[in-house]
Parts: structure tokens; C-alpha cells; sequence
């Protein structure tokens, strides 16, 4: 897969080359803060691509919140979509 060359292919390219990751892995790794959106977009157009599980914890409040990790459904299709965007 080569480099990413816009904000849609970044985000395949997480969803290819990571098995789970959360939004704050990405903007650790790169300020990319628009990945649930463009993650959103290619969705309506090529239909699901990502699964997401939601993880609770409990944060210092002692209040209960929640946060999703994301992952690839199928690789292999992330490649094809990844060459059709290019």
C-alpha cells in the first residue's frame, strides 16, 4: 500500500495496516481528528468497512464513559476501495 495522499486514504490506511485502534491512538500518531468523519463518508458510499466495539472505563470522576476501537471487516475490499480513491 503506498503513502496516503488525502484524509480518505489515511484513513484506510489505518483501517489496513492496524488491528484495533482508538481516536486517541490517531491523534497521538498523527492529529488526524477527522477520521470518524471521513471514516463516515466512505461508509455511504461503499457500505461498512470498519467494525467498532465499545470499550467502557471508569475516568477519574468515578463516572462510567465509553470509547470505540476500531477495526478493518475485510482487508482485503479496504485495498480495493484504497486503489479506487486514488
Amino acid at each position: 500500500m503506498e503513502k496516503p495522499k488525502n484524509q480518505h486514504q489515511l484513513t484506510l490506511w489505518y483501517l489496513y495496516n492496524r488491528t484495533s485502534f482508538s481516536l486517541k491512538d490517531l491523534i497521538n500518531d498523527s492529529m488526524f481528528f477527522k477520521f470518524q468523519t471521513r471514516l463516515s463518508e466512505l461508509e455511504q458510499k461503499f457500505g461498512e468497512i470498519a467494525k467498532r466495539e465499545r470499550r467502557k472505563f471508569v475516568n477519574r470522576f468515578n463516572q462510567t464513559s465509553s470509547y470505540n476501537m476500531y477495526s478493518a471487516i475485510d482487508k482485503e475490499r479496504i485495498l480495493e476501495i484504497y486503489k479506487k480513491i486514488s
